[in-house]
């Protein structure tokens, strides 16, 4: 009641106000009760406070749920949850005054019914590995022998189910069948839970290339598994260093920590099946982005023979910078029909630099020592016109290739050779030979033999027959008086 002296006391129309304002309020609050809340209901609320053995969870109820701490507690034994954080479980009893949740049903003794109520529900329950068996695990789980296959242990490929053996994990019951002796049941959806939102958060640190600490699960030919919070992504050999990397146990080993990046998150269905790609050397810097302030173009390098192939050998000159020498560029002197006839993997060479490609992230090396380039002045060695000694080095289906000097070896062709000795010619023969033509570019000497002579006298032949068909000039007559005196005089004598 209000005092007299309350400004107030006469205005009834306020005194009114204020109580509809608390009906309403009342009224409010009613309708926020739930009342489909029940034993096995998956319920979802907000942390309202944290007391020594619960959490308190408002869930809509008459009750706040009580929820025990050490459900919300992560590997490392720390509260996994804030007061006004967002929860959900499954209500395990709700009596008038409490009702208490669980993230999952504990493994005490049920029915059969109650089996099949928890697997229509899909609620999940705790389960003890007892034992392996073909293609899977025994699993008891409420009072029931129950079997989990393999491939339902985790979402993760799993290589030794014996790991699991002995641990009380969470299950869901997916399937129930002759009067319960055939009780199968899965840990796919509880992990698939919330999985989708996980990979979208892991996607989205591959736009900025954010840094991240993972563990290896374990190690392959082709990369390393690496465990990212509860979630394994692969980082193929290539980025695992910017050196090469090949024995990659060498390096590394399971349980060891390292730091990565986000490359890519390519999502399948089922999402389990989805792949996360991951990069060990990118977290360094990339060695070609300094390319030309180690190396350049001309300059004499050493490095390391690194790996071999039929084209040529790859050097590596820096750690993460590799060059190739290409089969032809290992030798002036020989031909090379395989790179290991010059160098074996692991072997120490002096190399020269000749070309850097910035985008395809290329390096062309030479074995050759530029200097002592035997084509150097080629056209002052070999003079066009001049004859030389030479040996036959080897027979082709166009002629014969003869060696001049070390490292310089000119062709002659068929058509280049004197008819009568054409086929009397043997590789290691010593030729004289003629050079017809020097191409220093393109390395190429063209050569003939016992031809000179034979061309001399075609060309002599070739003037004289010019001369014999050209008409012999008509006689000019005389015009001298002693010319026509002895023409008149001739004229007379007939």
């Amino acid at each position: 009641m209000n005092d007299k002296n309350d400004d107030t006391f006469f205005d009834e129309n306020k005194a009114e106000d204020k109580n509809a304002e608390l009906l309403n309020m009342i009224n409010a609050y009613d309708k926020k009760i739930r009342t489909d809340i029940k034993v096995g209901s998956k319920v979802s609320g907000t942390v309202t406070r944290i007391g020594s053995e619960y959490a308190f969870v408002d869930i809509g109820g008459k009750n706040e749920g009580l929820l025990g701490l050490n459900e919300l507690k992560d590997e490392s034994g720390e509260l996994s949850v804030n007061v006004g954080d967002k929860v959900t479980a499954y209500v395990v009893s709700d009596n008038a005054g409490e009702t208490v949740l669980s993230r999952s049903i504990g493994s005490q003794s049920a029915g059969i019914q109650d089996l099949i109520d928890t697997m229509n529900s899909r609620t999940p329950v705790q389960g003890k590995i007892t034992g392996v068996a073909k293609a899977g695990l025994n699993v008891k789980i409420m009072g029931h022998r129950a079997f989990c296959p393999v491939s339902q242990i985790d979402i993760r490929f799993t290589e030794d189910v014996n790991q699991f053996l002995g641990k009380t994990l969470d299950f869901v019951v997916t399937k129930v069948s002759e009067g319960g002796r055939n009780i199968v049941v899965s840990r796919i959806p509880i992990l698939e839970s919330g999985l989708e939102e996980k990979l979208d958060g892991i996607a989205a640190l591959s736009g900025d290339k954010k840094i991240i600490k993972g563990t290896i699960s374990k190690i392959a030919d082709f990369g390393l598994f690496v465990d990212i919070g509860g979630l394994e992504g692969l980082v193929h050999i290539s980025e695992v260093s910017w050196e090469r990397a090949e024995k990659l146990n060498d390096s590394f080993q399971a349980g060891m920590e390292v730091e990565c990046v986000v490359l890519k998150v390519e999502k399948k269905q089922p999402l389990r099946n989805s792949k996360i790609s991951l990069s060990i050397k990118q977290v360094l810097n990339d060695p070609w982005s300094t390319v030309h302030e180690v190396i350049k173009a001309g300059q004499s390098v050493q490095g390391k023979v690194t790996r071999i192939t039929n084209f040529g050998a790859f050097v590596e000159l820096t750690p993460g910078i590799e060059g190739l020498v290409h089969v032809s560029e290992m030798s002036w002197v020989k031909r090379v029909h395989h790179p290991s006839d010059v160098v074996n993997i692991g072997d120490l060479v002096n190399v020269t630099v000749l070309l850097i490609d910035d985008k395809k992230k290329t390096v062309s090396l030479s074995l050759k020592d530029v200097a002592n380039d035997p084509w150097k002045d080629i056209g002052e060695k070999f003079r066009v016109g001049c004859e030389y000694d030479g040996t036959i080095a080897r027979k082709s289906k166009f002629g014969y290739f003869v060696d001049l000097a070390e490292g310089i070896t000119g062709l002659l062709v068929f058509s280049n050779i004197k008819s009568d000795v054409k086929d009397k010619l043997t590789e290691g023969q010593i030729l004289k030979v003629l050079v017809e033509s020097v191409d220093s570019e393109s390395r190429r000497i063209s050569l003939s033999h016992g031809v000179k002579e034979a061309r001399d006298h075609e060309t002599e032949a070739a003037e004289y027959i010019k001369k014999q068909n050209q008409k012999p000039e008509k006689s000019v007559p005389a015009s001298t008086e002693f010319g026509a005196a002895l023409s008149a005089a001739l004229k007379a004598k007939k």
